[in-house]
């Protein structure tokens, strides 16, 4: 006997997994809470604390200072429920440390400033990083993963106070303004997956491609 319209519908409804709704979101900022430094808010608006938490940062732009750095990770301790746990790059100013108070004058002395003449000799290419969120909740892994250019607002944002192509001191995006981003990431349950490739990762795929047809094309000529 075939089943009415409505409940074969109503049958479709339930055996489909419901989306998985959001359990948190990150803000990001520049200057919010230190001059010249990137911080993010965890806004656990949840019922449950984060435990365990903690967040690995990983630099992915070619051609930049911290290209080819390993990874680096920093325990952030319980983010209570119902409440706001602000981090600030506070670690000094050491080359090499991405999470170093005022991260691109980590470097010392920097370059010529294309966008900003007023600061030329003080641009330092030091390069974006991506951050992964990770931290357990009412007894589940739950993750963020995001970078300036993959985040919740759908374009690039200069929270590092850096430009797309990993450069401070362009007047656009180092604004000492102390405004927050809005939502710049989600906290869900689950894993991180793989990191999504950057669009400079994108160019340097491609590159490659051409270059393996090209050579490819000449054996057979």
């Amino acid at each position: 006997m075939m089943l009415p319209i409505r409940m074969l519908a109503l049958s479709l409804v339930l055996a489909t997994p419901l989306a998985q709704a959001h359990v948190a979101t990150i803000s990001g900022s520049y200057d919010t809470l230190a001059y010249d430094t990137p911080g993010l808010t965890f806004h656990n608006t949840s019922l449950f604390d984060f435990t365990n938490a903690q967040i690995t940062l990983t630099p992915y732009q070619a051609g930049t200072k911290t290209f080819g750095l390993a990874p680096q990770s920093r325990s952030l301790g319980p983010i209570l429920a119902g409440t706001d746990y602000n981090y600030v790059w506070s670690e000094g100013m050491s080359a090499g440390n991405l999470f170093s108070y005022d991260y691109d004058d980590s470097y010392g002395g920097g370059g010529p400033c294309p966008a900003n003449p007023v600061n030329s000799g003080l641009c330092n290419n030091v390069g974006n990083f991506l951050v992964t969120f990770t931290a357990m909740w009412n007894g589940q892994a739950i993750y963020s993963q995001f970078s300036p250019h993959v985040n919740a607002t759908g374009g690039f944002v200069g929270w590092e106070g850096l430009n797309p192509d990993g450069l401070s001191e362009d007047p656009i995006y180092d604004v000492h303004n102390g405004s927050l981003t809005g939502t710049l990431a989600y906290i869900d349950v689950g894993t991180p997956p793989p990191p999504a490739p950057e669009p400079a990762t994108y160019a340097l795929m491609l590159a490659g491609l051409s270059a393996v047809g090209l050579i490819s094309r000449r054996r057979r000529h």
